[in-house]
């Protein structure tokens, strides 16, 4: 029998805890979890914030028609990249939350 060395027992475990009093309903999970999707958010954050840009040159004509083309069909790629990225991750999270009181966030149809 294999003895592990890197077993983590609960009471190793660092637990940082953000509920209230009122709370009735706790969701634990790996703080690496959290950090993937803090990081998604945070690039769709930044990806919706160039669009913004872009659509603001292409209002005030800033850009040639050309260039609006090309940079409208590279928005498009990316945006549709990063739903397929945000609806993934909201797989993973529905998966506990359809466990709670909350239950599943259902995904847009698009």
């Amino acid at each position: 029998m294999r003895h592990l060395n890197n077993t983590v027992h609960a009471s190793q475990i660092k637990t940082i805890n953000m509920t209230t009093a009122d709370d009735d309903e706790v969701i634990l999970m790996p703080s690496i979890m959290l950090s993937d999707i803090a990081c998604d958010i945070s690039g769709a954050a930044t990806v919706l914030h160039d669009m913004g840009q872009l659509f603001h040159l292409i209002a005030t004509r800033q850009i040639e028609p050309h260039a609006a083309i090309a940079m409208a069909r590279l928005a498009n790629d990316t945006a549709n990249t990063w739903v397929n990225l945000l609806y993934s991750q909201l797989d993973i999270i529905n998966e506990p939350l359809a466990q709670t009181g909350f239950g599943k966030e259902d995904a847009c149809a698009y």
